[in-house]
């Protein structure tokens, strides 16, 4: 079932399907007026006023991830570092500062100008989360890895983790595939 707090259709779907008793009621009660209508323009206003309010785990994930998409595209990698956890872990770098600092090498040498995800699959399992997500990322012309195409097709694997405050954090970040070909951390780097 929807869930009325992540986009507001539900409440929509009901303010729409309240018009049809609504125009019963006028046509039975003409004294009434226009006082029947506001039932399905409330559902609806309560609709759009719930998905506003309450920012679900998911909706504060995919904002994680627009945010490092967006870092990407800058070339600034301190919206990145706060949405790091004190205890990140890939496997490869050793630590927070060895990711930031690859990060930071990659992202200045290869002049990204724009992100489009393709596909982005997210599983969450209480106070962790695992998405999988497929990006197809524009490089510069003028970058230093523009020479081997302008497109770069990657799959990565990010594990986020719920801090006691209710934010959610990257736990973990493993690349799985570049143009479709397997590849890990230690190939990219």
């Amino acid at each position: 079932m929807t869930n009325v707090f992540e986009n507001p259709w539900l409440m929509l779907t009901l303010a729409a399907i309240s018009i049809i008793p609504v125009y019963f009621v006028r046509q039975a009660k003409p004294e009434w007026g226009y006082r029947p209508l506001l039932i399905p323009i409330l559902l609806a206003a309560l609709g759009f006023g719930l998905d506003y309010a309450v920012q679900t785990d998911s909706e504060k994930i995919h904002a994680i991830i627009r945010t490092c998409r967006q870092a990407a595209v800058t070339g600034d990698i301190a919206p990145i570092e706060e949405v790091l956890c004190d205890n990140y872990d890939d496997g490869f770098h050793r630590g927070r500062e060895d990711f930031l600092n690859s990060a930071r090498r990659a992202i200045s040498q290869a002049a990204v100008s724009r992100v489009r995800f393709q596909k982005t699959e997210l599983t969450l399992e209480g106070q962790r989360a695992v998405m999988e997500l497929d990006a197809v990322v524009h490089l510069d012309p003028q970058s230093q890895y523009a020479a081997y195409g302008s497109l770069v097709f990657v799959s990565l694997r990010v594990e986020f983790a719920k801090l006691p405050t209710d934010q959610w954090c990257i736990r973990g970040v493993g690349i799985t595939s570049v143009n479709n070909q397997r590849v890990n951390w230690g190939a990219v780097r």
